[in-house]
């Protein structure tokens, strides 16, 4: 217990998840992630594990009686050929559940669905307006850095139930809140263009008709802008699950409720400020639709197949990152796992081996992008499968939305830890 409280104080200062080059709608779509699931092709409904619980689906908690305490973390490193490397290590689900009746749990938790990493993103190339719609009368060139940070998070909470001997359910409810910033800073130059070198400052020099020309740096004006927005929604999950000899079915539907954001624009330039607030709501929509297959081949060897669609959030082009609409994803998962378990009563109890792959289609209004990769997982039960050790890596190749005809390559490390304790278990008196 004392490794779960440490853990606990570190989400004071530590609570995100890497997003990488993910700059359209709010950022990078975290949604359900359970390590054990990561590690069997990036899945959200089965584990391999003893109990086959997996905390990101409901449908499966009400397997285990135990009073369980869970705690994620991931390392996360992104490299792409014109952007400098990221690296990231955050804490991402922190969770309690516990029995509230035979083969029902209630349970409770905090973690990330939209993120964006503190990053900042400086333009090398100069923009130029013309001198016919500069308002100097100037030809002008201006360069923008941008610093964002921030995202949308949830506090969640989950039932699960056993209907009867096939049937289990699961629903889960999450209070969306959240603020994302970005910062931008603008330097704007009154500029010269001429073919003579002088000891002015000279931003660029291009070639016209087999001459050089120089541009030289004029007056200077710097502006920052801020666009800061603050959101509040809900999340409601129904999840179902049928299970009948060596098969297990799961299909879950979620639909996101009222999105109400409220934005600040503030312009800073030569000391005057400006600001603009305003409010906007909208309307419910479906959020994502997940089927699962689990085939249990023998009492230690099984194997999963996935399918995802999940659909943007619905909000306006104001608020979305850099005016880009997230995408509609369509993703396909599998997986398979291998249980060894130890017959003797020893401190460890089951090791649980698992790997898979995926691949991801991201459907923009103009173009599709796809990505891909592979999972492998390890797991450790011990202590009368009371405690719960899982790791997990996932390797993978973007399209990159923003850096035409390039990739992102990416690798994340995910570490949880899992402990359960007999406080709600009724014992019966002698």
């Amino acid at each position: 217990m004392k490794v779960i409280f440490i853990l606990l104080a570190m989400l004071s200062f530590c609570f995100s998840q890497v997003s990488g080059l993910a700059l359209y709608g709010l950022g990078e779509r975290i949604g359900e992630a359970d390590v054990s699931s990561i590690g069997l092709g990036d899945g959200t409904f089965f584990s391999g594990n003893k109990h086959g619980i997996s905390l990101s689906s409901p449908s499966s908690l009400w397997k285990s009686s135990l009073t369980r305490f869970s705690i994620h973390s991931g390392i996360n490193y992104l490299r792409l050929p014109s952007y400098s490397k990221q690296f990231q290590h955050n804490l991402t689900h922190f969770s309690i559940s516990f029995p509230v009746g035979k083969q029902k749990v209630f349970g409770f938790g905090l973690k990330p669905y939209y993120r964006i990493n503190t990053m900042e993103i400086n333009e090398d190339d100069f923009q130029y307006v013309g001198a016919d719609v500069s308002t100097t009368s100037l030809p002008i060139a201006y360069q923008k850095n941008y610093q964002l940070d921030g995202g949308i998070s949830g506090l969640f909470f989950q039932y699960s139930m056993k209907l009867n001997t096939n049937l289990s359910f699961g629903f889960q409810y999450s209070f969306l809140f959240g603020n994302q910033t970005i910062d931008e800073t603008r330097y704007t130059y009154d500029i010269q263009i001429d073919s003579t070198l002088s000891d002015e400052m000279i931003l660029e020099e291009f070639i016209l008709e087999d001459n050089l020309y120089y541009i030289y740096e004029g007056s200077e004006e710097i502006t920052l802008i801020q666009n800061s927005n603050n959101f509040s929604s809900s999340k409601l999950m129904f999840e179902g699950r049928y299970a009948i000899d060596k098969h297990e079915f799961a299909l879950r539907v979620a639909i996101n409720g009222d999105m109400i954001i409220k934005s600040t624009d503030m312009q800073n330039t030569l000391n005057t400020i400006y600001y603009h607030n305003y409010e906007s709501t909208n309307s419910k929509k479906i959020s994502d639709i997940a089927i699962g297959y689990h085939n249990k081949i023998s009492k230690r060897l099984g194997m999963i197949i996935e399918t995802q669609i999940n659909y943007p959030v619905n909000i306006s082009e104001k608020v979305v990152l850099f005016e880009t609409e997230a995408p509609h994803e369509n993703s396909i998962h599998f997986g398979i796992y291998n249980k060894f378990v130890n017959p003797k009563y020893a401190f460890w109890n089951n090791l649980n081996l698992r790997s898979g792959i995926y691949f991801k289609e991201l459907e923009f209004p103009e173009n599709e992008y796809i990505d891909y990769g592979f999972t492998l997982g390890f797991g450790l039960e011990y202590l009368a499968n009371t405690q719960t050790f899982d790791l997990a890596i996932r390797a993978g190749k973007k399209e990159s939305v923003i850096l035409k005809n390039q990739y992102e390559d990416y690798i994340s490390l995910h570490l949880s830890i899992i402990t359960g304790e007999k406080w709600f278990m009724k014992r019966r008196r002698k």
